[in-house]
């Protein structure tokens, strides 16, 4: 076949026509038309290996089998918007290549009917940013989440501080946080946005009687093979002026009718899973159309479950603070019932027992001044006698000072510390130096039989573990404390590998000073090495009377 030689112009266009062909077909970018219909008319390389298909697979089939359902509409909206000579939208939106994978993609789109005044085309740059919009932003997230998790001491600071964080993420007019009680109503426990007037009336939602779909999110009552909801369990809708996909043909919306007539067209509805089941939602919503993407409904479903672990940490947390709390309560309770009950058992010895070994005391006396001339003999069994008895009353008043002691109630906290000290030294042979004179300044009664004890406790510990030779009790008061430390210089012990019975009653000891401590307020620490000594500190807060003297 002979060849055709075209005109200069002809063949200088067609020149140009395969130059741009080619670079439009190798472009980095992804580039394709299409119809006013949504209909493929050319794409480059680029855009079908982002489709994961050929061109020649992918012209003539409808963009929009490339389009999330639910962010169909929102392709639809920029395209009309792009009808405007001036106006060039770049939006994103998920996509799915051709084989079932979806992606996070960004697109830009012009008009080329108006700038050519031909039938109605679109041009279209297409990028997948599935990598930049899934790494970076929420990586920031969930760290934000974690930070936000790790600093809330209570639910109610969780909550106010997880909503800004998602309204600002999400960029919409207004998210609150629901949280299902006891009685079935789900109440917003935090909110940003919403006025005083929307939450009132949605504040009285019940799953037991309302049509919602917030309840219906709570309930589980979702299904992802229907528009609008996620596998997840979330409900999401760009727009609130249709009917709910989840109420039955002819019957009329509730689920957005409040949202709606707020004027809320975009609303996102996030389910929080607490301990294995929804006890919560997050809410989101928008005046604007189009705002709540997939990608965004899906990054607000990894917030929601983070959100459900914290908060069921904190209501262990709670829980287990009101049985520490019940158990202090209780065990502060038996030492107060224990102290009553050493103090009738000291009565007792020292009015009872005691008085009635005197009395025996005497009558042994008496009898044996009875004695008969010949019975001399008997006179070293009755000295005898009256010498046990003597050593009898004598350890049944220590009993009964160790149980009651006299001098704390006589004398003050500070003189009968001294005193218990001094006897210490006497029995032991342990060097004690005292500076105790700040103990006269506790007025509460419980305070000093608790601090009493467990100075008793401590120097009962160096008696037994230490072998030390020397011991200094000291009380420093600062402006709203009083520090109060005992130091041995014994043989120390490591406080993570206490074995044997020696430390085993050494430990509990320690737990009974600690739970004093909890008593009364104060705070109990010990440092102790092998080799090393011991020093026992206990930090008292004192009352604004009490610190002023």
């Amino acid at each position: 076949m002979k060849r055709t030689v075209l005109p200069d112009s002809e063949d200088s266009y067609e020149r140009r026509y395969h130059k741009f062909a080619s670079l439009f077909n190798f472009a980095p970018i992804g580039y394709l038309t299409i119809d006013r219909d949504g209909m493929i008319q050319d794409i480059n390389n680029a855009a079908a290996a982002t489709l994961n298909a050929s061109c020649g697979s992918l012209t003539g089939r409808s963009l929009l089998d490339f389009i999330h359902r639910d962010d169909q509409d929102g392709f639809y909206y920029h395209k009309l918007k792009c009808r405007k000579i001036d106006d060039t939208p770049s939006f994103e939106l998920k996509m799915k290549r051709a084989d079932g994978f979806f992606f996070d993609a960004q697109l830009q789109m012009q008009s080329l009917s108006m700038l050519y005044g031909s039938e109605p085309q679109y041009s279209v740059a297409l990028v997948d940013i599935s990598e930049h919009v899934r790494h970076p932003s929420a990586f920031a997230l969930q760290r934000q989440c974690l930070e936000i998790a790790c600093t809330a001491k209570d639910i109610d600071t969780l909550l106010q501080a997880y909503v800004r964080l998602v309204k600002r993420y999400a960029q919409c007019d207004a998210a609150g946080i629901r949280i299902l009680d006891e009685a079935g109503n789900i109440p917003y426990r935090a909110w940003d946005g919403f006025n005083k007037e929307f939450c009132a009336a949605e504040n009285r939602l019940s799953v037991h009687t309302d049509p919602c779909m917030c309840v219906a999110v709570i309930l589980g009552e979702t299904d992802p093979g229907r528009p609008f909801f996620t596998e997840n369990g979330s409900f999401y809708i760009n727009t609130t002026r249709r009917p709910d996909p989840a109420v039955p043909p002819g019957k009329m919306c509730t689920a957005t009718s409040a949202c709606n007539t707020y004027g809320y067209q975009s609303v996102a509805l996030v389910p929080v899973p607490i301990d294995n089941a929804i006890h919560g939602l997050i809410h989101v919503a928008d005046r604007r159309k189009n705002v709540l993407p997939l990608r965004v409904v899906q990054v607000l479903e990894a917030v929601a479950s983070r959100l459900g672990l914290t908060i069921q940490r904190l209501r262990l947390e709670s829980r287990l603070g009101e049985t520490v709390k019940t158990l202090n309560e209780l065990s502060s309770h038996l030492m107060t019932v224990q102290e009553d009950e050493q103090r009738r058992i000291a009565m007792e010895l020292h009015d009872g027992c005691g008085q009635d070994l005197n009395v025996l005391k005497l009558k042994l006396k008496a009898l044996q001044n009875r004695l008969p001339p010949d019975a001399a003999d008997l006179e070293p069994a009755f000295d005898q006698l009256q010498d046990d008895a003597g050593r009898i009353i004598d350890a049944l008043r220590n009993i009964a000072h160790g149980l009651k002691p006299a001098a704390l109630e006589s004398l003050g906290l500070s003189a009968a510390t001294r005193q218990c000290i001094r006897e210490f030294s006497d029995v032991t042979g342990i060097e004690a130096e005292t500076q105790l004179e700040r103990l006269d300044g506790i007025a509460d009664p419980m305070a000093r039989i608790c601090l009493f004890r467990i100075f008793q406790e401590a120097l009962t510990n160096i008696h037994k573990h230490a072998r030390a030779t020397w011991v200094l009790f000291t009380v420093i008061q600062d402006d709203h404390r009083l520090e109060i430390r005992i130091v041995d210089n014994g043989v120390g012990f490591d406080l993570l590998t206490q074995s044997g019975d020696a430390t085993e009653s050494k430990g509990m000891g320690l737990s009974a000073m600690a739970l004093r401590c909890r008593m009364i307020g104060a705070k109990m620490s010990l440092d102790s090495e092998p080799g090393r000594g011991t020093r026992l500190t206990i930090r008292l807060p004192l009352p604004a009377q009490e610190a002023s003297r």
